[in-house]
Formats: C-alpha cells, structure tokens, sequence
C-alpha cells in the first residue's frame, strides 16, 4: 500500500492498465475489483468513488495503491488553472441560486 498520491484528484481520469495481469485481480478485495471494473473506459475518481459506493478519500488511496501496482494508469487533464473573475462569479451566483 503506497497511501494517498498527490497526483490522484477527484478529477483525476484513470483507466486499466493495458496488459495488466486479469488473474491477480481475482484475488483481490472485492473493493479493488470494483474499482477495476469501473475502469475499462477512462474515468474520474469522482466516478469511482459513487459507483463503488466508497468515500472519496478511499477511493483516491486505493486508486492511488492500483497505479502503483500497475494495475491503472492516471491521465492528467490539462486545465489553465487562471480563470477569469467574471466565471468566478457568474459560478458564485449560480451556487447560491441553487441554494
């Protein structure tokens, strides 16, 4: 077990490693197997996380434990992280217009 990886975000897309050994995940945690069979499309761990019905900080321990071990692979999305005041506020009234 490596633990939490900083690399692994609730945004974060994962996918099944290509040629990961399909045997050695029959012996895993049924938790484990869960997280791999959500994988075979890429998706985030948000995703996981409410599919596998696991809490969040959970899901990014163990994905994070999976891609260590060779079984998933993490794709980083590319995001300008400088967004403009005026998205900020229109997602500020938005949040409070739903509130």
């Amino acid at each position: 077990m490596q633990g939490d990886d900083p690399a692994v975000n609730l945004e974060t897309q994962v996918t099944i490693r290509p040629g990961a050994p399909p045997d050695a995940a029959r012996s895993m945690p049924t938790e484990l197997q869960a997280i791999l069979a959500t994988c075979v499309s890429p998706v985030s761990v948000a995703e996981i996380s409410a599919q596998a019905h696991l809490h969040l900080g959970v899901t990014k321990i163990l994905v994070g434990d999976l891609c260590a071990a060779g079984f998933l692979d993490i794709h980083q999305l590319e995001v300008d992280p400088v967004h403009s005041p005026d998205v900020i506020l229109r997602v500020i009234h938005g949040l409070r217009a739903i509130s």
